[in-house]
């Protein structure tokens, strides 16, 4: 299953059958042809009212990969981090509570740039880094294009005690330890595409 968001609304492209006919807000489609498809995205973009478009498929991987032809594609990398204190890092970026992430440069490995943007939004280093813990996808407009936004989240662990430095330059005014129960409270006002990798806390 694939979850793609477009800002609070979301595509979802699955093998499996949906409830989404109990809610006049969402609609259920079965894949038939790509026409179809991209006439569904369309409509999906242009009606703001429809909050969750649903499009069952045997073959949900295809289906995801014609729907980011539609976009210019980036890759970013970041980190569910804790401490000692199994505290998770977050950054207020924009005014929203979010995660430590950004693009991956050229050259660069996935868990590299993980590493270098933790560090480089939040003033701290000699992180520890786990597995992969998920992948979230998210679309936005920038300077008029369509882009296409694929982060790839690790489990980070920090046992040091440095200072917190927002990189403000990137419109990040706080870093700041939460505990899991403040973590909980910020998950209804984040960003939709954080709220599976939230739910790891």
């Amino acid at each position: 299953m694939y979850k793609i968001y477009f800002e609070d609304r979301v595509i979802v492209i699955s093998s499996e059958k949906s409830n989404t006919n109990n809610n006049i807000n969402e609609k259920f489609i079965h894949y038939k042809s790509k026409k179809s498809f991209y006439k569904a995205l369309k409509e999906f973009k242009k009606n703001t009212k429809i909050t969750k478009l649903f499009i069952q498929t045997d073959k949900p991987k295809k289906v995801f990969k014609q729907l980011k032809k539609k976009f210019k594609i980036i890759k970013a990398a970041g980190g569910l981090v804790f401490n000692n204190h199994n505290n998770v890092l977050m950054i207020r970026r924009n005014g929203i509570w979010d995660l430590p992430k950004g693009k991956i440069e050229k050259g660069e490995k996935k868990a590299e740039a993980a590493i270098r943007e933790v560090e480089e939004e939040c003033g701290i280093s000699s992180l520890f880094i786990g597995n992969e813990i998920g992948k979230t996808y998210h679309t936005f407009v920038f300077r008029g294009k369509n882009m296409f936004k694929t982060t790839y989240w690790f489990l980070m662990k920090y046992g040091e005690d440095e200072e917190l430095i927002p990189q403000t330059e990137e419109n990040i005014t706080e870093v700041m330890w939460k505990s899991p129960a403040e973590v909980k409270k910020i998950i209804p006002t984040t960003h939709k595409s954080l709220v599976d990798i939230l739910n790891e806390v």
